[in-house]
């Protein structure tokens, strides 16, 4: 009996600390999708990446990042929300169930995460949101014609869901 209950206690730690290692392993973007990569995709030099991971209570976690043209408009944006254990059942879907928020034209994507659209606005900025799991994934792409982005975007998504 004795050596069941250390057997079990053991294996409880064990596994224990591997979910730890593994909730603790959250995507940076800018060393999944680097500069370099960026360049390439938009033509064009751009600055270094501005954003933030951002770890809140409850496992929240964050990481928003843009990339932007040294000269003209161009740029790319990402963001990747992990919710926390604190959040609402469901929040990622929740809110995916609500996009664009700007009440625009979306069209389904299918083959990315559980559900994706593709949503293009009038004001030359084109969203890819896919949703895995309880994992919310935006890639803004301004600069180009909605029709010439979203093949970049669902390749910047398929990158970004094979390192979650």
């Amino acid at each position: 009996m004795r050596r069941t209950i250390v057997g079990f206690a053991i294996l409880t730690v064990t596994y224990a600390s591997v979910c730890c290692v593994s909730a603790g392993d959250k995507i940076d973007v800018p060393k999944v999708v680097t500069k370099p990569d960026v360049e390439k995709i938009l033509h064009a030099a751009v600055k270094e990446a501005k954003g933030h991971n951002k770890n809140g209570a409850d496992g929240y976690y964050e990481s928003e990042w843009s990339y932007r043209t040294i000269e003209g408009d161009k740029g790319l944006y990402f963001d990747v929300l992990y919710p926390g254990q604190g959040a609402p059942p469901h929040l990622t879907q929740t809110m995916f169930s609500m996009l664009p928020a700007d009440k625009s034209k979306s069209t389904p994507v299918h083959g990315l995460g559980d559900q994706a659209i593709f949503c293009p606005n009038e004001t030359g900025m084109a969203m890819l949101h896919v949703v895995k799991g309880d994992i919310l994934i935006t890639i803004g792409f301004h600069g180009h014609a909605p029709k010439e982005v979203l093949d970049t975007e669902k390749s910047m998504a398929t990158k970004i869901l094979a390192n979650l």
